[in-house]
């Protein structure tokens, strides 16, 4: 994977400070799910940090969403398989987005993750990618700061040597299961089913079995 297409040529060096903060993937970059299919337009590509104190994992998945706090959201291109978006951090920590979560408060010094997913609810056919790098902190607000500085940017190939907590990243596997693991680009995975949805579905399965061999 590659940094943004055409931005880093056309800006050049950025500064660290700067209030504006550009971020996305390249395009035609190989984005798919657990399966190994395309992203399609239910996935959703969000840019934010969680609540303080709360670290995510595979034990505590089920409340992720509940934590979570958007900072922002890319329009994505299916056919190109791009998503990208440009932002500004007000001078409260928070941002200038539409999706910014209300009440989520300033996320100056926070770690940022990117979040993709196709639903709120950790459960089997729900796909998500949980994935960030180490440079990805939200700056200090500085309302003052850089009136004429360029935008910083963070791209997907800030993540390419990071394991995912989540998901697949070039090959890089986190959590959630796959079942055609891909090995370049951005992969979500998917949830082992409950084992009480295990009996439900082998219940099922046997009384339907029942049902036939009586017709």
């Amino acid at each position: 994977m590659k940094c943004l297409p055409l931005l880093a040529l056309l800006l050049g060096a950025t500064t660290a400070h700067s209030q504006t903060l550009d971020w996305g993937n390249e395009v035609f970059d190989n984005l798919v799910d657990s399966s190994g299919a395309a992203l399609g337009n239910t996935f959703v590509f969000e840019l934010g940090a969680f609540d303080a104190g709360f670290t995510p994992n595979e034990s505590n998945v089920e409340d992720w969403v509940a934590h979570w706090n958007v900072f922002d959201r890319a329009s994505y291109n299916e056919s190109i398989g791009y998503f990208a978006s440009s932002v500004k951090m007000q001078a409260d920590g928070t941002s200038n987005s539409a999706w910014l979560t209300p009440g989520s408060g300033s996320f100056e010094g926070l770690e940022a993750f990117l979040f993709i997913r196709n639903g709120d609810l950790p459960m089997p056919l729900t796909e998500w990618l949980l994935a960030r790098a180490s440079t990805w902190i939200f700056p200090a607000a500085d309302p003052e700061c850089c009136p004429n500085g360029l935008p910083t940017q963070w791209a997907v190939n800030d993540i390419d040597d990071e394991t995912p907590v989540f998901g697949g990243v070039d090959g890089i596997p986190g959590g959630g299961i796959v079942g055609s693991p891909s090995p370049n680009g951005l992969q979500t995975h998917t949830f082992v089913p409950e084992p009480a949805a295990f009996l439900l579905l082998a219940l099922g399965g046997l009384v339907a079995l029942g049902r036939r061999r009586r017709l």
